[in-house]
């Protein structure tokens, strides 16, 4: 795959946004198909079966490649004991308390506190963006599911944008004109536009609709992939609304296509991704019916990179140019690439990390081993097999009933039939769940349970024990967190400010963030405003290590406002208060 210049293309020359010719148009749809054939082909033999896995087994489902799917084992013990969907359970809980127990979900700071003009661009953008995380993003739903996904399949993939729609209506308006002399009123139809939608967005692009190059730095996937493609999903009538009417606040087109040609990538065979995350049903996404305006076209979103940097276009699947491909500074303002990419889990040198589940897959397996074994053994004591001579004159069906005062009947009882006795389960099968259970609550943060309580008989009898359990519990969680903040949702909001900045025109809502941010006295000119939304500035996500515990967390503040204090009144002369207290509050977490 080329990286830095598009072949057939000589040095120095670029296609900039020009609309490219013939010949370009086949060169780039020829990277299209190349990029999105190569990634996919390593992804379906390197990364679907263990996706597939990890939705399964968060599904509460025998991986694919279980014996207990298959016909030997349809009439056993199969059941599933659901260890990692409680897991993944208890980490979402943790992580909703970590991140929304502050009114403030993100910090803003200025790059250089000493310019009034960053420092006032900090306030409003900060105020904008809380603003937008609770009116038009469901904050709430987009973090917990990116971390669902971080936990299940490795990796989370959100797609920000500014969605912007507008109605054409025709309206009837009064003209005053002078005839002989006279003024008459004539009415006239004039179109008028009205925007309905005027946001920014955040999308979770499932894993199995991204495609990226698999040698791409594990640090850094976005950045250093030659390509990204995401496999949007879309209604027939959108796709055609987008050639007819055009999209976003510049009106663009795409290309006019036939119908029949669109129809070519119609979603119709089932994805087994998909299939493993709805859980046995069908695809809701693939075709099952005849033509109509609800099917789903599958609509490929490209960023490529070369030599003149990263463009971008989209196609229809890998079929068709839908748009020409342009600088990504022309379509996304802030100049980049609209998508980010966290984990939960750290594995250096590896594009797709493993994710909770898939740590624990094979703890989940033998749980589900002893669990079954455990209740075939005591359905075998209660309900007795019989060995039953062949050919000879015996109620079959009611020895399968085995219904509680049921009479069987046979010719010679003691001869044709012979009761067959099983030895009840010892406790060493409840002691190897206990022991699978906290391994697997050791190596998932899951917490404490029971069976971990009691695998550690000596620290559970005092409440220090109790305490020291607890705390390595919460590390373990807390680290877990703070990979995803670090990963995805700080990048994420990075993005989003950076959408506010280049995008926000609604008046009202910059009026509104301004008054909060207590700065709107200083500005009151959308070219002032421009100038001063489009700064360097630093954000954080009001998260730290010890935020899981509001008991604990709510101690060590007092604790270092206490601390705080004292250092304050008794400091030397050269000592800087302001870095004392960052460092004092940082180490308290």
């Amino acid at each position: 795959m080329p990286t830095n210049l598009i072949p057939g293309q000589a040095a120095g020359d670029t296609l900039g946004s020009k609309k490219p010719s013939g010949g370009q148009e086949d060169v780039w749809l020829t990277l299209a198909k190349d990029a999105f054939k190569r990634s996919t082909t390593y992804y379906e033999n390197n990364f679907r079966a263990t996706v597939e896995d990890g939705l399964r087994l968060f599904n509460s489902q025998h991986p694919k490649s279980s014996k207990y799917n298959s016909d030997a084992f349809k009439y056993r013990s199969r059941i599933f004991r659901p260890k990692t969907r409680s897991v993944v359970r208890k980490h979402e809980a943790t992580a909703a308390m970590a991140f929304f127990s502050n009114p403030d979900v993100l910090s803003v700071d200025p790059e250089n506190t000493e310019d009034p003009a960053q420092a006032i661009s900090a306030g409003v953008t900060k105020e904008l963006l809380q603003y937008r995380l609770r009116k038009s993003i469901p904050w709430f739903f987009k973090v917990l599911g990116a971390f669902q996904d971080a936990m299940t399949v490795g990796v989370c993939i959100s797609f920000q944008y500014w969605d912007y729609q507008v109605r054409k209506e025709k309206k009837t308006r009064m003209a005053v004109a002078e005839v002989f002399g006279q003024q008459i009123s004539m009415p006239f139809e004039q179109e008028v536009e009205t925007v309905i939608v005027d946001k920014p967005c955040c999308d979770l692009i499932p894993v199995n609709n991204v495609r990226f190059d698999p040698a791409a730095k594990w640090d850094d996937v976005v950045g250093t992939s030659p390509y990204l493609i995401l496999q949007l999903p879309m209604y027939l009538r959108d796709v055609l609304d987008r050639m007819e009417l055009g999209y976003g606040k510049e009106g663009k087109k795409w290309n006019s296509l036939s119908k029949a040609v669109i129809l070519k990538a119609r979603i119709t065979d089932f994805d087994p991704v998909q299939q493993a995350r709805d859980g046995r049903r069908e695809d809701p996404q693939a075709v099952t019916s005849q033509e109509s305006d609800f099917d789903v076209i599958m609509v490929h979103l490209n960023f490529i990179k070369t030599a003149d940097g990263v463009f971008t276009f989209y196609t229809l699947k890998d079929l068709e140019l839908l748009s020409d491909p342009v600088a990504l500074k022309e379509v996304f303002l802030h100049g980049q690439i609209p998508v980010t990419i966290g984990f939960c889990v750290i594995e250096t040198h590896k594009t797709m990390p493993s994710g909770l589940a898939q740590l624990g897959g094979q703890l989940q397996q033998e749980t589900n081993e002893v669990a079954n074994q455990r209740l075939d053994n005591v359905k075998l004591v209660l309900n007795k097999r019989y060995v039953v001579r062949r050919g000879s004159n015996i109620d079959v069906e009611s020895m399968v009933r085995n219904v509680p005062g049921g009479v069987t009947m046979a010719n010679d009882a003691e001869k044709d039939v012979r009761e067959i006795n099983w030895t009840d389960v010892t406790s060493s099968s409840f002691q190897e769940q206990d022991r699978l259970n906290a391994d697997f609550d050791d190596l998932t943060g899951g917490g404490l349970n029971s069976s971990s309580v009691m695998t550690n008989r000596r620290l559970n009898e005092t409440v220090g024990g109790m305490k020291m359990m607890a705390q390595g519990s919460n590390s373990l969680t807390e680290y877990t967190i703070r990979v995803f903040a670090e990963s995805w949702v700080e990048p994420t909001l990075r993005q989003l400010a950076l959408l506010e900045q280049f995008y926000e025109s609604d008046v009202t809502v910059l009026a509104l963030a301004g008054q909060r941010a207590g700065v709107w006295q200083r500005f009151n000119q959308s070219e002032d405003l421009d100038q001063l939304l489009k700064q360097e500035l630093t954000l954080s996500i009001n998260v730290g290590m010890g935020a899981t515990d509001p008991e604990q967390r709510l101690g060590k503040f007092i604790g270092a406002m206490q601390n705080y204090a004292q250092l304050s009144q008794a400091a030397p002369p050269d000592v800087n208060l302001l870095e004392v207290r960052k460092e004092l509050f940082g180490l308290a977490g």
